[in-house]
């Protein structure tokens, strides 16, 4: 007895994963089955109809051969052909309501949600219309991880680059001035990953000052070749991994008009990102941007919108085209310069600053990490206090 309950115990235990296997494997086809079903509104009406026309055609045949035995069997009594006939009475009667339950269905189908019904039932994961984003969500989160090991309230939340020596480094490694731009357009989408992986919310680059328009011609129209390719390769990358993108720029009619059309539609396709936001300053500059605001200022006051008297920093801020962020925590400039160059003169006012020797394209994710440190670790902002 004693090893015949071992034998019993040991099958059980190898039959045990087999049949949890099976059972995991037949509610997965069950519920991909159920869920394609009811996601495909020509399926749900379809179906019931195409049951209540078999049905109805098989109670069809087996009524009329009922009838055909019926007339072959004269010699039968009375009794038992009134019985028979009684039979096929209900049959028929069958028949005809199953079509109507048919159509009821069909209808019901038609203009209900059968999946609301799930939803209030244990299945309604099966159902979830965002089930695919918060996958795509957790995959992407899986795929990055913060690296630098500063808590995350720690983490700048809002970081402004000068993205400097592109043509420093396209000439000395290519000796093309226009590749080191297209490298560091580049080190412009890892940037802005290591960013997002490390918890940053906010990214503002400069990309090209009011200044460079005084540039060699061709240069310039290199930059902004560059540029409209650029943008078609971000609005991508921004798309999948729920990036915003905003342009800043102080003087926007001088913009090319290829270009413009790119941005807007980098811009538009992007709105709906909220994940991770990027400021890309185009056609910048900080004193042009002061200058718009005191200008806006100036139209509200004559417009008697504003009182004069009561014009402060905050009117001045919320015209700012960083209005709606708050002001970057960080400001990194590469190629060892060490100056503004007209960027962001307002916002800065509380900032870090990290002056990096490396040319923008070398950058590395383990400088940004370092930046990241020794803001956490190195740097306290008083703020007068």
């Amino acid at each position: 007895c004693v090893g015949y309950g071992q034998g019993s115990s040991v099958m059980e235990g190898s039959n045990g994963p087999c049949m949890s296997l099976f059972l995991q494997w037949v509610k997965l086809v069950l519920g991909s089955t159920i869920k394609a079903y009811l996601s495909s509104p020509l399926c749900m009406a379809l179906l019931p109809l195409a049951f209540g026309v078999g049905f109805g055609f098989w109670m069809g045949r087996r009524s009329r051969s009922t009838s055909v035995n019926d007339a072959s069997a004269k010699g039968d009594s009375v009794g038992k052909q009134t019985k028979e006939s009684w039979s096929n009475v209900l049959v028929s009667h069958l028949s005809q309501l199953n079509q109507w339950l048919s159509l009821q269905l069909f209808l019901i189908l038609v203009f209900l949600d059968p999946r609301k019904c799930y939803k209030s039932n244990g299945m309604s994961s099966l159902f979830e219309d965002d089930r695919d984003e918060k996958t795509r969500t957790e995959l992407r989160s899986m795929k990055t991880k913060m690296e630098s090991g500063v808590e995350p309230h720690c983490v700048p939340r809002h970081i402004a680059v000068i993205m400097d020596g592109n043509r420093r480094y396209g000439n000395a490694k290519y000796g093309n001035a226009t590749q080191g731009h297209w490298d560091g357009s580049k080190t412009l989408m890892e940037f802005s990953k290591w960013c997002q992986s490390e918890g940053v919310r906010i990214l503002t680059v400069y990309a090209f000052s009011t200044e460079n328009w005084d540039r060699d011609p061709a240069e310039v129209a290199a930059l902004m070749s560059i540029f409209c390719k650029y943008c078609d390769e971000l609005r991508v990358e921004a798309v999948e991994r729920g990036i915003r993108i905003h342009v800043l720029a102080t003087e926007e009619e001088k913009i090319p008009e290829d270009v413009r059309k790119g941005v807007d539609r980098m811009v538009e396709e992007t709105k709906h990102c909220g994940e991770f936001t990027m400021n890309i300053c185009l056609s910048y500059g900080g004193r042009g941007e002061i200058v718009n605001a005191c200008k806006s200022i100036a139209s509200d006051v004559r417009s008697g919108i504003l009182d004069v008297d009561q014009i402060g920093e905050v009117d001045v801020q919320k015209r700012m085209l960083t209005g709606n962020y708050c002001d970057p925590d960080i400001i990194i400039r590469t190629s060892g310069e060490e100056r503004l160059s007209n960027f962001l003169l307002w916002q800065v006012a509380y900032s870090e600053f990290f002056f990096l020797k490396k040319q923008w394209p070398e950058l590395q994710k383990e400088d940004l990490l370092e930046v990241i440190r020794t803001f956490a670790h190195g740097r306290k902002r008083r703020y007068g206090k």
